[in-house]
């Protein structure tokens, strides 16, 4: 593979230079979602990233094309007698970014996934000491030939389930995602929003997000940070930095839910491409017991998600109960943990085993 070459990509001057690449590249590949931007992991990196987690971006070139990015950093974890280095994704796991993958261009997957592999195994192999890849699609190209690579050397790599996205396609050939719903359900989201209207008229506001729309997003997380006890600012802060980045790009908007000027729920989607995904909810489940009150945003949120156009209504990763009330399909996920074969590893590895073992006897 002598026309390929990879260059390391570890601080914030050099990465700003690959913005542009990368969006054409992102562009090109099966794994484009919001999360795998330039724009919302550089805005993620200013809020996360800090001494103990540096920028370790690999970037593949076939001669002077780029045609891969692994969008990573390595956690420095100190232990009692030394520290443990770990590649992990940009974006997660605060922010609960979904979706993260090797941004690959279609056609090159197997090809750049061996690149990489050779590199970390023969090029900076003291530059880590395990790879830990968290909620990477269960369907990603990369980790379908990264795993069969592994086997193939019959090295130990350790799989765990993740989560599941529930999702909603919008595909169907019908002028209203309602008339597409069971009766039964149709019938049960007029009630509820007929009981909700008695106690004076609902109005959903749809307010797409721009730079210069501040004080909307402040409102909306003083309502949240009310709802969910939000626990810090950092999650504010990355949005507000995201949406300097989009400039007049609608990438993120709110949805709101309310009655006399009353806040009754409020939505956060993320918008890319043709997929609209339900980032945060928070809802005043005070104002009336009897009916859910995000349903009836949800279902007025994907209902004009359909009369824009849009494919996909996304709940990303998550549960909840009322998700699957609305999804027809989903994506899964899972993570991978490959330690080198080297005694710092090997005594992290034996720790978690005797750490596992402990819990299961002492159940």
């Amino acid at each position: 593979m002598s026309d390929y070459r990879i260059t390391v990509i570890d601080s914030p001057g050099e990465w700003e230079k690959l913005s542009g690449p990368w969006k054409d590249l992102l562009e090109k590949s099966s794994s484009a979602t919001i999360f795998l931007t330039w724009k919302w992991l550089s805005s993620w990196a200013e809020c996360y990233l800090n001494e103990r987690r540096k920028l370790f971006i690999l970037a593949v070139y076939c001669k002077d094309e780029l045609i891969g990015i692994a969008p990573w950093c390595i956690h420095h974890i100190p232990l009692k007698f030394f520290t443990f280095k770990q590649i992990e994704f940009l974006g997660g796991p605060e922010a609960g970014s979904d979706y993260l993958d090797i941004i690959i261009k279609r056609g090159k997957e197997k090809e750049v996934t061996l690149c990489i592999y050779d590199f970390l195994m023969n090029g900076v192999p003291a530059r880590w000491d395990r790879l830990m890849l968290r909620d990477i699609p269960s369907d990603s190209l990369f980790l379908l030939h990264f795993l069969t690579h592994i086997e193939d050397e019959g090295k130990y790599v350790e799989i765990r389930k993740e989560s599941f996205c529930p999702i909603v396609s919008l595909k169907e050939k019908h002028d209203s995602f309602l008339s597409q719903i069971s009766s039964h359900r149709r019938q049960r989201f007029s009630r509820d929003l007929k009981i909700l209207n008695r106690n004076g008229e609902i109005e959903h506001r749809y307010l797409p997000l721009k730079k210069d729309i501040g004080t909307t997003l402040a409102g909306f997380f003083s309502f949240y940070k009310e709802k969910k006890e939000l626990p810090d600012d950092k999650l504010y802060l990355l949005l507000e930095k995201f949406l300097s980045r989009c400039g007049d790009e609608e990438a993120v908007e709110i949805d709101l839910l309310k009655s006399q000027e009353k806040t009754l729920a409020g939505l956060l989607h993320l918008r890319y491409r043709d997929t609209l995904s339900l980032y945060l909810m928070a809802t005043d489940k005070s104002f009336n017991n009897k009916v859910s009150i995000g349903n009836i945003l949800v279902g007025l949120c994907i209902e004009r998600a359909k009369s824009l156009g849009l494919s996909t209504y996304d709940f990303l990763k998550g549960s909840e109960h009322y998700k699957f009330h609305w999804a027809n399909g989903g994506r899964s996920s899972i993570s991978i943990s490959f330690p080198q074969k080297k005694i710092i590893p090997i005594l992290f590895v034996i720790k978690k085993f005797l750490k596992n073992t402990a819990k299961i006897i002492l159940r």
